[in-house]
């Protein structure tokens, strides 16, 4: 009898119910705000090109045993489409001061980042619209640069797409295909 009154008297209480749900509503929103527990976690990577600052910003999105790239409702990414390159919000390159592309030059500030895949040549778009989700709201009317890039086989399978610089070049790795372009400083 006593167990049931107190059960009772506990769960009438508001103040009980609030510190009986809230470490699971702090344990729960924790989850969900960690960039690092989310299955697309976000990733910023900052590197200098002979004395430019730039700074990648995108979620990075798992293989977990799907087909990524190909023609057909199988794959998870397209060929011949339009892809955000990466997950969620649009992947963004921060730039301080000009940059060479390739050797188009770029002006300094934010843009956002897409590609459209192929087999074995893709195309690389960056776009003036940078705060964007996905590429619902993407225009063609807003790219500042296209380039065609070859794309490579990797010898290894990439559990996670991965967008770097290293040795003066953009480069994308994810599952079995990768490709790089050229930066420099154009002074």
């Amino acid at each position: 009898m006593f167990q049931n009154f107190h059960n009772r008297t506990l769960f009438r209480s508001k103040s009980a119910k609030s510190s009986l749900l809230l470490p699971l509503f702090v344990v729960l929103f924790s989850c969900a705000s960690d960039p690092n527990k989310r299955p697309s976690p976000l990733r910023v990577e900052k590197a200098m090109i002979g004395g430019v600052s730039v700074e990648l910003t995108y979620s990075s999105p798992a293989v977990r045993e799907r087909q990524i790239f190909g023609k057909g409702k199988e794959y998870l990414e397209q060929y011949g489409e339009l892809w955000r390159t990466g997950a969620n919000k649009a992947t963004t390159i921060f730039i301080d001061s000009p940059l060479l592309v390739d050797s188009i030059e770029l002006d300094s500030g934010m843009y956002s980042i897409f590609t459209i895949p192929e087999e074995t040549e893709w195309t690389l778009i960056i776009n003036e619209n940078w705060d964007q989700w996905g590429s619902y709201n993407y225009k063609e009317s807003e790219d500042v640069l296209r380039l065609q890039l070859q794309a490579k086989k990797l010898s290894d399978m990439k559990e996670r797409m991965r967008l770097f610089v290293e040795n003066d070049s953009l480069k994308f790795q994810w599952d079995q295909t990768e490709w790089a372009v050229q930066l420099a400083n154009p002074l």
